[in-house]
């Protein structure tokens, strides 16, 4: 369970509580008219990442009910997209708090985020979405990015940010070279054109299944350069 989750990070940047956050798709989406997004940095991961996991009972055809946890909406979204995509199934989603225990009780998958997911890799039957989300658009899985609202943080902010996040993205890229986990080829952090058209993308295949009411703008702060 997130402590933060983004939609409470959403919730404190539209109440002016916070002057920035690092926000999901769906949560720039609810109020993308009053955000821009900071350059240069996003989360993003590509192939067969572990970042995103669907683990169903027997087949992804036959799926009904999906458990999820609340707090991932974009990635509740992106599941919903490759199921009706590349599987013609619309299952019902069920919030829960139980994980992958949800299997056993009123569901029949359970979509699995971030280090949920990368410790359930040894179930047979899943799919790992971000993958598939790949072959569909040829375009890695933005998972999020830095959120502000025009003019509420400085250049020197901006920019303070900006690096710290590069900085953050370098100490990764060295652990996973020197632990040989391969994770440094499948995750990345920077936010250039090949990114913004996956977000672009993420909200125009989300409107055309009627999930968003309008395709959001990726608009950047004014006074920075991507």
């Amino acid at each position: 369970m997130w402590e933060n989750s983004p939609a409470e990070l959403a919730m404190k940047l539209r109440r002016k509580e916070l002057d920035g956050a690092f926000l999901s798709h769906i949560d720039y989406a609810k109020d993308y008219s009053m955000y821009r997004l900071l350059p240069q940095i996003a989360a993003v991961s590509r192939k067969e990442s572990g970042a995103v996991l669907l683990i169903f009972r027997e087949d992804a055809r036959t799926i009904k009910k999906i458990g999820v946890d609340p707090a991932y909406e974009s990635e509740i979204v992106l599941a919903s997209i490759i199921l009706t995509e590349k599987f013609e199934v619309r299952p019902q989603i069920i919030p829960t708090r139980s994980g992958i225990e949800c299997l056993s009780q009123k569901a029949d998958a359970y979509l699995a985020c971030g280090d949920a997911a990368m410790k359930l890799t040894e179930y047979r039957n899943k799919l790992d979405l971000v993958d598939e989300w790949q072959d569909i658009t040829d375009l890695p899985f933005v998972h999020g990015f830095w959120v502000t609202r025009e003019g509420a943080l400085g250049k020197e902010e901006i920019d303070f940010i900006i690096k710290s996040g590069k900085e953050g993205a370098m100490r990764f890229g060295q652990s996973a070279e020197a632990d040989g986990s391969g994770e440094l080829s499948l995750f990345s952090y920077s936010f250039g054109e090949t990114e913004i058209q996956a977000v672009s993308e993420f909200f125009r295949m989300a409107y055309y299944h009627g999930i968003i009411k309008d395709i959001p703008d990726v608009r950047f702060v004014s006074d920075m350069k991507r």
